[in-house]
């Protein structure tokens, strides 16, 4: 999954280099129906205003857009303020239009005002406008209650009588949207991408120093992977969406990357799976903590021999690490130190190679406290306690190194393992963990735990009842949350100096009810699946107050 949103930006860029190769329409009659290959909508004026005032809003500035109109009003005179504009690129497969698109029902009118901005426009002939700026040209036309701007004129032809119909599915959610459809591409510009992928990856090739031959041959293996991964992407990957919006009426921010699947394909099955995600550590679902994260997804047999190709690369690189740059005293100490690294890469790979991926991990956080726990489903947990005891067994002659207490508590199937660390000598860490830095590793059948902070175990414990409590849990494939309110609560605590951060928190704490979270969802869509990250109300008043606070303290302002 993470692979397949990284091609996302490959994809995106390469419409823009489409439309480049573009500027040379193909004078072949058209092949069939035009149909839209990459788009840009920017929402309505109206709309646009609204935003920007709920924003203004949050630092005390309800009519910030009002500030800005006297600048654009000789720009929008014309446009009709209710309607989006936006880019349409379009292709029937031979022939390319495309077009910058205005809901102006009076061109002509519209053109006039430009000239007191020094734009200058001409007859073209043919119902063409040609307008000209420092030294830049562009043409136009007028449509239906909308005008066409374009770099080429031919490239005006075959547009839609009403871009409003195409701009609609973006436009109603986002104020910026970008969508590419990457099957409408013709086929010759999507093998030229794949060519341009593959003389990239071989011209970037070379032996590194110091490199086996061996090891040469596995990364040229992981790169080949890799190219055909993203050519895989191309053939299956049917559109692509970015959009941006300022949501006033939820008061949220979000930015969404999104993809759909060719029907039938093998991604679409794949993406099928992730429809209907569940969870057995449903015990980290904790959206009101300080931090949060879930993880629940399946793993695919492609991307499971991915995986084991770098895990083969990876040993050798830490074992060569272990042999030339560790300080370990004796080569049967650097012997126990791989032979550790390897238990827990073999732990990790016997839980690549089960194809799942289940687990999470939580933040709890005040002033006086702080305990982390994560965990999850691991494939073999007894290799995981293995490569623990191989390190404290490295460790028994150093008397600097704590003990750790083995077996120390079990719950459920799950023995803890732990050990306890001297808190530095700081008013900070004392305060957050005591005297010492409590941290435990819980082994399972088929989990493994690792938690530190105070009552450490008994967090640890209660995560493992409530996930034995809710099995198969229905979650997002990945969620992930941050309280910045909790945390700047703590931080505020420990820098009673700093009248900004005592501002910021005393917001976040006294006016947004704990709609403080920075959050980021990865969720099934129809046929596809999209990552949103959003930022609630708070956190952006908190970024309000925090620019004002800094205005007023450069003015010499009192606060």
């Amino acid at each position: 999954m993470n692979r397949l949103i990284g091609s996302l930006a490959l994809l995106l860029a390469f419409c823009g280099v489409t439309y480049g190769q573009a500027q040379t329409p193909a004078t072949v009659d058209g092949a069939g129906e035009m149909k839209p290959m990459a788009l840009l909508t920017i929402s309505g004026y109206d709309e646009l205003k609204e935003d920007i005032n709920f924003l203004g809003s949050l630092a005390g500035q309800p009519q910030l857009a009002a500030q800005f109109e006297p600048f654009i009003m000789g720009f929008v005179q014309g446009l009709n303020k209710t309607q989006p504009l936006g880019v349409v690129l379009q292709t029937d497969g031979m022939n390319f239009a495309g077009a910058i698109c205005l809901p102006i029902a009076d061109f002509a009118t519209f053109l006039k005002n430009l000239k007191a901005f020094g734009i200058d426009s001409s007859d073209a002939g043919e119902g063409i406008t040609q307008i000209s700026a420092n030294g830049q040209t562009l043409f136009g036309k007028q449509g239906n209650g909308w005008a066409f701007l374009s770099m080429m004129p031919q490239m005006l032809e075959n547009l839609p009588a009403d871009p409003a119909k195409i701009f609609s599915n973006l436009s109603e959610e986002y104020d910026l949207g970008v969508r590419a459809n990457i099957q409408n591409i013709p086929e010759a510009y999507r093998q030229m991408l794949i060519q341009n992928v593959k003389a990239g990856m071989d011209a970037g090739m070379r032996p590194m120093q110091d490199e086996s031959d061996e090891q040469f041959e596995t990364r040229k293996a992981m790169a080949t992977a890799q190219v055909e991964q993203i050519e895989r992407m191309i053939k299956e990957i049917d559109e692509v969406t970015v959009g941006l919006s300022v949501d006033n009426k939820q008061q949220r921010t979000f930015l969404d990357i999104a993809y759909t699947a060719v029907a039938g394909s093998k991604l679409s099955q794949q993406l099928a799976e992730m429809a209907d995600t569940k969870t057995n550590f449903a015990g980290f679902f904790q959206p009101n903590a300080a931090g949060m994260l879930m993880l629940a997804s399946k793993m695919q047999e492609s991307d499971i021999a991915q995986m084991q190709q770098m895990f083969g690369a990876f040993r050798k690189q830490v074992e060569t690490a272990i042999d030339k740059q560790s300080d370990l005293p004796s080569d049967e100490a650097k012997e126990t130190a791989k032979s550790a690294a390897n238990d827990f890469m073999d732990a990790m790979l016997a839980t690549l190679t089960a194809g799942t991926m289940d687990g999470g991990a939580v933040l709890n956080l005040t002033p006086e406290s702080l305990s982390f726990v994560a965990g999850g489903f691991i494939g073999d947990p007894a290799k995981v306690e293995s490569g623990l005891k191989k390190l404290a067994e490295l460790g028994k002659d150093d008397p600097k190194m704590p003990a750790i207490k083995w077996n120390a508590a079990s719950h459920d199937g799950v023995n803890f393992h732990t050990l306890s660390v001297p808190t530095p000598d700081e008013e900070e860490p004392r305060q957050l963990f005591g005297e010492t830095v409590e941290m435990a590793v819980g082994i399972g059948k088929q989990s493994v735990y690792f938690s530190l902070g105070r009552d450490c175990i008994a967090t640890a414990k209660k995560i493992i009842e409530e996930s034995a409590a809710n099995p198969g849990k229905a979650v997002a494939p990945m969620e992930m949350s941050l309280s910045i309110g909790q945390i700047l609560k703590t931080v505020a605590t420990f820098e009673p100096d700093d009248e900004t951060l005592q501002m910021v928190s005393a917001a976040l704490e006294n006016e947004t009810s704990g709609r403080d979270h920075v959050r980021i969802v990865a969720q099934p869509i129809d046929n596809g699946v999209r990552s949103r990250f959003e930022i609630e109300e708070g956190v952006m008043r908190a970024i309000g107050v925090a620019a004002k606070a800094q205005q007023m303290q450069a003015a010499g302002a009192p606060r």
